[in-house]
Order: C-alpha cells, then sequence, then structure tokens
C-alpha cells in the first residue's frame, strides 16, 4: 500500500527569542520547521511550500531535508532575505511580546504548488497570511481527505474577509479560545464551535492554553489535558508542531474521522511538550517516536 502524501503550506524563518532566563537569535523557526520536525515521526509522502532568502543557511536547509520531507518546493530568493521575527516573554510566558517582524521574502511570496503534488492526501495551511493560504486552495486538483488550517489573531482582526473564505473550505480548524472569541463573538466554547461549524470546518479545535484543548465534531466532543512538563523554557513553536502532530499521525491513519482526531491530538500535545522544554528546536532535534509514544500513553 502507497503512503499518503502530505502537503504543507507554511513559513520559514530565522528568529529571536527572549525569555527571563535565555536569549538567542537568529535560530532556525518558522511554523514550518517545527512542523517539519514534527511529521517526521510519521509515515507518509511529505512535501513543504515555502520561500526564503540568499541568507538562508545550506545546513538548515539539509536539517529539513533530513525530516524525509521533499523540500524542492522551497523557493530562494536571491536578492532578499529570509522572514525574521522575534519576541520577548514576560510574566512567566504569560505574555508574548513581538519585538520585531521582518516580512522580507514572505512579502511577495505567491506559492506554487506543482502538478506532481497538487492532489495531496492532507493539506496543512500553517500561520501564514490568508491570501497565501487561499492561493494554495485554489491550485489543488483533487478535495483531500483534509484541509488543515492554523491561523492567528493578527490575521483575523486584519485580513478578516480572506480569513472568513479560508475557514469555509477547511476541514479541520485549530485555534485557540482568545481566536475563537474574536471570531465568533462566543467566550463559551461550546457556543463558539458552533458558529465555527457553521462556517464549513466539520472539526473544531480550540486550545486553552494550560487547560488543555477541545475537539468538537457537531455534537461530538472531546477534552485532553496538557502534557505537564518541569519546567518551560520557551513556547514558540508549540502550536505549529501540534498541528505538526496532528496532521502526520492524520497521514498515516485510514480514516479523517473524530475517533482519529483524538489520537492525533494527543501526539500533537505530547510533541509541543517536548518544544517547551528547551530554546527554539532544540528539543526536536533528537527526539524519537518512542519518547513520543511514551508521554502519548501516559496523557492517556
Amino acid at each position: 500500500m502507497s503512503k499518503k502524501s502530505l502537503l504543507i503550506v507554511a513559513s520559514l524563518a530565522y528568529d529571536g527569542i527572549e525569555t527571563k532566563e535565555n536569549k538567542v537569535d537568529n535560530i532556525l523557526g518558522g511554523a514550518g520547521t517545527y512542523i517539519c520536525l514534527s511529521v517526521k515521526h510519521f509515515d507518509n509522502n511529505c512535501s513543504i511550500i515555502s520561500v526564503v532568502g540568499n541568507d538562508f543557511k545550506n545546513h538548515d536547509l539539509n536539517l529539513l531535508e533530513s525530516c524525509d520531507v521533499d523540500i524542492s518546493g522551497i523557493e530562494i530568493i536571491e536578492n532578499d532575505k529570509t522572514f525574521y521575527w522575534s519576541c520577548l516573554y514576560t510574566d512567566n510566558f504569560k505574555e508574548r511580546i513581538t519585538t520585531k517582524t521582518e516580512l522580507n521574502v514572505m512579502a511577495n511570496f505567491n506559492p506554487i504548488i506543482p502538478d506532481e503534488k497538487s492532489s495531496p492526501d492532507i493539506l496543512l495551511l500553517g500561520n501564514l497570511h490568508p491570501e497565501i493560504q487561499l492561493s494554495a486552495i485554489n491550485q489543488i486538483k483533487n478535495k483531500p481527505a483534509a484541509i488543515i488550517l492554523d491561523t492567528m489573531n493578527y490575521w483575523i482582526e486584519h485580513y478578516w474577509g480572506t480569513v472568513k473564505e479560508v475557514i469555509s473550505k477547511v476541514d479541520i480548524i485549530s485555534i485557540n479560545d482568545e481566536e475563537s472569541e474574536m471570531i465568533t463573538g462566543q467566550k463559551d466554547s461550546n457556543e463558539a464551535a458552533k458558529v465555527l461549524h457553521s462556517m464549513g470546518p466539520k472539526f473544531v479545535i480550540i486550545k486553552k492554553g494550560k487547560q488543555g484543548a477541545e475537539l468538537f465534531n457537531y455534537e461530538k466532543k472531546y477534552i485532553t489535558d496538557i502534557y505537564h512538563v518541569d519546567k518551560v523554557k520557551d513556547p514558540t513553536g508549540a502550536g505549529d508542531c501540534f498541528i505538526g502532530g496532528i496532521s502526520g499521525f492524520l497521514s498515516q491513519s485510514d480514516e479523517v474521522s473524530f475517533e482519529s482526531i483524538k489520537s492525533a491530538i494527543d501526539y500533537g500535545t505530547c510533541l509541543a511538550s517536548f518544544n517547551v522544554e528547551e530554546m527554539g528546536t532544540k528539543n526536536l532535534l533528537n527526539l524519537s517516536i518512542n519518547d513520543i509514544e511514551t508521554r502519548v500513553n501516559k496523557l492517556k
């Protein structure tokens, strides 16, 4: 039986991260990086569509390729720099302040999906400008088993019309409780899920920080806890690991269903838990599927 195909459309970046105890700069980041380091643990044919600048290091491309991800869809712009983002975490990670955003190559990014990648089994739209997400959807030739969407408050606030159109075309949306309230006007997650279902997605995942996450499929609901770690060092990329784990698990599942997504969320939750224990991607680099499944079993 041939492996299922997973197509990722997501950003690659260099990040600067400052916490109370640590400070790093120009480290490999972006949603696409965290997703690739998460999906490598699952059995699929995976490709990424993204863009980088002339400053993107060869060893970082090699790292992505070592994840068994087809990187031929990464466009390299020779006369511009890679997307750069930096942040400061305050008050024991309760607040994240973006200190700098340099779009660089992302400012004019137009994803080009080649014919041979235009019929994926799973399409994952990482946290990106909704115009890029919509362009990717419109280039898909055959309806995937699932289109999975991640977005954030910035896009919802500034590009609501396009975000709304993207939401109408996806099967699974994964957002936090603040974002779900922005979209739906509902504080209660049960009511928010009803509104989100009416907009298009069959499956709604609402992340609730330290309270875990909730999965909705109309009348069905699943609540999961977080995996508690001894110490959080850096929560950057946790949401990308979460959705990467979900998409990776679903890409090797027989079907996309309420039951399979429940299990997928457990894997995404545990991948995110490893990620927050070190700065940047450090803790993801030598992770094994056995490490992840040990935590999944404890979580269950």
